[in-house]
């Protein structure tokens, strides 16, 4: 990311007019009525890892099913409570239903992309298991395209409801981030600019293969894909529909 300096630039322009005004004034002076230069066009940001993990509270879409059925599953974008502060989160619907399945919460913070915890739903969409991630659950902003990163840290797992509710465990993770690129996709008729492909794989383990992810602005996850340890795909899911987009 690049640091704004506006002193800087406005002292710049200063020093430029000084410079042009003393080749006026050798040459015999200026014009009074020249027409003022036009303006310089607009330079585009260049795309930052912090914007792909960033979510709009009431964006709403359908995915694929990613075992292949013809049912598409409902994603809505919240701003809500969790472990007792409001986050943005990425809720997930039984298929076309409204009842939730899963909800992650994540944001962008000043030294990395902070991943919260999530919380996991029963048939009747009950909150019935709440995951806190440690601090350690932190994605740098420093990490470059084609740079990676492992990342160790413990989930607390508590039981909310059934005859164990209350119950808690602890267990250590790492798992191996890496940034493959900034893609254009054009999924469900809109097309996403600079999303972020994100390669992920458990660092303890090497039964399971990677997982790709694709994380759009405002959205969150648009497209998924799972491999197994042979490179083969075992379960993909992609963003076929956009519902609502504030």
């Amino acid at each position: 990311m690049h640091p704004v300096r506006p002193h800087a630039k406005h002292a710049k322009h200063l020093l430029l007019t000084a410079l042009f005004s003393a080749i006026l004034s050798a040459c015999g002076g200026g014009n009074d009525e020249a027409s003022p230069p036009p303006p310089m066009p607009d330079v585009p940001a260049d795309p930052t890892l912090a914007d792909c993990f960033g979510l709009t509270a009431g964006t709403a879409y359908t995915m694929t099913d990613p075992d292949g059925g013809s049912t598409a599953g409902k994603v809505l974008v919240v701003n809500e409570t969790f472990d007792g502060t409001a986050r943005n989160g990425l809720v997930e619907f039984a298929g076309a239903t409204d009842t939730r399945s899963a909800v992650t919460y994540w944001s962008p913070e000043s030294n990395g992309i902070r991943f919260w915890g999530e919380l996991d739903y029963d048939e009747t969409g009950t909150a019935q298991t709440k995951v806190v991630h440690s601090a350690e659950f932190l994605l740098p902003l420093t990490l470059q395209v084609g740079q990676s990163t492992v990342l160790k840290y413990t989930d607390t797992s508590q039981q909310l409801t059934g005859a164990q509710a209350g119950q808690t465990d602890t267990q250590a993770l790492a798992q191996q981030w890496t940034f493959q690129a900034f893609d254009t996709v054009t999924l469900g008729g809109k097309t996403f600019t600079n999303t972020c492909r994100m390669q992920v794989i458990d660092a303890m383990s090497s039964e399971d293969g990677p997982t790709t992810l694709w994380f759009a602005k405002g959205f969150g996850v648009i497209h998924v894909r799972h491999t197994n340890s042979a490179g083969q795909v075992v379960e993909e899911s992609t963003l076929n529909a956009v519902t609502a987009q504030p």
